[in-house]
């Protein structure tokens, strides 16, 4: 234990009795001396400092996407004390030490990069701990011991192996010491189970030191990438620099932790609060967000309100923004490029206060508490976003359509992704194991509310901003309180028909439904396939062998379809051959759900459209027709009881649109969609 008393500052106020026992050689009475000083500062360190909200108290998945013991952050604390984690879409079962297998398949080690080895990397981060933590401080007697009892087993034999794993992707050692967005980690588990009698007071001393070890590890290693994995390696080093002060080297992993969080919130998030490097990902960027949102109120409890500088804090109120601009109100997040479902609400009310925004509480809590944001719809053009709705309340109608790609690999260009009436019904597919082999064309393209044409999705695409544009060349959008117009252009072909190209377009009539264009350009003969990914729903094949809606208990949608004559439609759900209709909640689960695909072999240039109604119980009474000229005008007729909208599309030259709305026969002002 000598190598830990000289990583002290004995100096350091309350460590007397430690130094005098160090001077006179008693490395037994200075260990507990030193436990009994970290025993004093428990409660500020620990039980005051840390949200200690269990996984429990996360909000349930939506319509039965995943149970609580299912998810990454929401093991049960009962299973994990008996020696069960479910992680990635595996269980595992270490309650015996024969079980436990630390090492194989080294996650991000040598540049090596193994897709079915991330479960065991969910087991070497830790992120079980918060839910032992969560069952000691719950429990009796006899549970505390049980939890003592485990976290010392699982510790022992984690201490014996942790000297293979240290060239592993150092941002695994930030995790198992402290992270900032599941508040999970050695660093407070240390300080949880201080008190315990089951513990020797040799196994504690090591593992502070193992930690204090870990620490030095990720200042010597870390690569501090500039976005989520830097910050993961910035939180697990100054949170044993925030927690740990007396040690020598505390001051300095603080101050490296806040340089490289104020660096990086000040040069890694372009205008609208989009991070560069992963454009459109709600997953990524609400874990970014995350991070700050849950670290900087954290801190301030210890006295360290004063370590953002105003253009870090600047930013990373974009960078809320952006997330809380994606939030649903049942707290999920669109599953577009690679994001899993849950959302970032308790993140956003955690920060609202310390960042003076009531509007974040708001959507956070879907109306229930906060103030209301001054904006419904707006628009995220670095993200190739556009964010439609009108309103943060449950039965809120919410759009978002994404005009872009994704690290050059998800080809999620024009894809959508719709809630109402307090369910997400129209979707992505989600992420499965991080695209094992067999799943990557699904998951990154196929999965997706797209066009394919002659069997090949889109072209890659590459980096995006959103330009507004002057008419339907190019892309362009207006939005309004009653409508929302968005239009979005790809600007390649496809894989098999790279001369194609496609234009979608959203008409928001808010309160009551969307209408989706699709515009195919180019020439000559191809076979079309039009694809729709539902939630988890039963659906029902109207009589027209084309029209769509779902039977579900909770809130519905109903597709009515203009397509080409001789148009076939197939509903999917859990095919294997060919691979159609899966959605996965998260990574590493995968769901049967409704995919609906419309199949034809036409000619370009061609128009289509699709109404999405949404509803609960009365099955809605909406009709539309698409007429065309010879000479590129096309209209397309709402029709619903005595309403009726007609959206009219010069496809001429440059191109217009325009909105009219009619109610008993009264026709109302034209609404022009292109901007002047």
């Amino acid at each position: 234990m000598q190598s830990l008393f000289d990583q002290l500052n004995l100096d350091y106020p309350g460590l007397e009795d430690v130094k005098r026992a160090v001077t006179r050689g008693d490395l037994v009475a200075a260990g507990a001396h030193l436990l009994a000083h970290y025993q004093g500062k428990r409660q500020e360190r620990c039980l005051d400092f840390w949200d200690l909200s269990g996984p429990e108290d996360y909000p349930p998945m939506p319509w039965g996407a995943a149970s609580t013991a299912e998810q990454l952050w929401k093991n049960t604390p009962a299973r994990v004390a008996e020696g069960k984690l479910f992680a990635s879409g595996q269980e595992f079962d270490f309650s015996t030490d024969r079980a436990i297998d630390w090492c194989s398949h080294i996650f991000w080690a040598g540049d090596r990069y193994d897709l079915v080895s991330q479960p065991r990397c969910m087991l070497r981060r830790m992120y079980w701990l918060r839910a032992l933590d969560v069952y000691h401080l719950q429990g009796d007697a006899a549970a505390r011991e049980k939890a003592e009892r485990q976290f010392h087993r699982l510790l022992e034999s984690w201490l014996v192996y942790a000297q293979w794993v240290k060239e592993e992707f150092v941002v695994q050692c930030a995790f198992r010491l402290g992270d900032a967005i599941s508040q999970s980690g050695l660093t407070r588990s240390w300080y949880m189970y201080l008190p315990s009698p089951h513990l020797p007071a040799e196994f504690k001393l090591r593992l502070l030191q193992h930690i204090a070890e870990g620490a030095e590890d990720i200042q010597r290693r870390a690569q501090w990438n500039p976005w989520i994995w830097g910050l993961g390696e910035a939180s697990g080093l100054g949170y044993v620099g925030l927690l740990f002060p007396e040690l020598k080297a505390a001051p300095g992993w603080r101050q490296k932790c806040f340089d490289f969080a104020n660096h990086f919130f000040q040069t890694e998030l372009r205008s609208d609060g989009t991070l560069k490097r992963i454009h459109f990902c709600p997953h990524y960027a609400g874990l970014t967000a995350a991070w700050p949102l849950s670290f900087y109120p954290q801190i301030a409890r210890l006295g360290y309100t004063d370590v953002l500088e105003p253009g870090a804090r600047a930013a990373i109120e974009r960078l809320a923004d952006w997330t809380a601009n994606v939030q649903k109100p049942d707290n999920t997040v669109p599953q577009i490029t690679a994001s899993d479902l849950p959302g970032f609400g308790r993140w956003l009310a955690a920060g609202a206060a310390i960042f003076q925004r009531p509007d974040w509480l708001y959507i956070a809590t879907a109306g229930k508490q906060g103030q209301a944001p001054t904006h419904t719809s707006c628009v995220l053009p670095d993200a190739g976003g556009f964010i439609l709705r009108d309103g943060f309340k449950p039965d809120s109608m919410v759009a978002c359509f994404h005009n872009g790609d994704y690290h050059h690999t998800e080809r999620t260009s024009l894809a959508l992704d719709l809630y109402a009436a307090g369910r997400t019904l129209v979707t992505a597919p989600g992420r499965y194991g991080y695209y094992q082999p067999e799943f990557v064309p699904y998951f990154a393209s196929a999965g997706y509310n797209t066009l394919m044409v002659d069997g090949s999705p889109l072209q890659v695409w590459g980096e995006h901003s959103l330009r507004q544009g002057r008419d339907l060349t190019d892309t362009s959008w207006k939005l309004g309180a009653d409508v929302d117009w968005a239009w979005g252009s790809h600007p390649t072909g496809f894989d098999a028909a790279p001369d194609l190209r496609w234009q979608r377009g959203l008409l928001f009539a808010k309160g009551e439904y969307w209408l989706v264009v699709d515009r195919i350009r180019g020439a000559g003969a191809h076979d079309f396939s039009l694809r729709w990914l539902l939630t988890p729903s039963e659906t029902v094949v109207e009589p027209d062998g084309l029209g769509v809606h779902t039977r579900n208990p909770d809130a519905n949608v109903r597709f009515v379809p203009a397509v080409p004559a001789g148009t076939r439609l197939d509903v999917w759900l859990g095919h294997r051959e060919p691979l159609r209709g899966w959605y996965s909640a998260e990574n590493g689960t995968m769901m049967a759900s409704p995919q609906l695909e419309y199949t034809w072999r036409g000619g370009a240039p061609a128009l289509t459209a699709m109404l999405i109604v949404p509803y609960r119980d009365q099955l809605p009474a909406y009709t539309l027709s698409l007429s065309s000229t010879a000479d590129g005008i096309h209209e397309l007729v709402v029709t619903h009881a005595d309403r009726e909208d007609r959206l009219q599309l010069d496809l001429r030259g440059a191109g217009a649109a325009q909105l009219v709305r009619s109610k008993g026969g009264r026709s109302g002002l034209p609404l022009n969609l292109t901007p002047a």
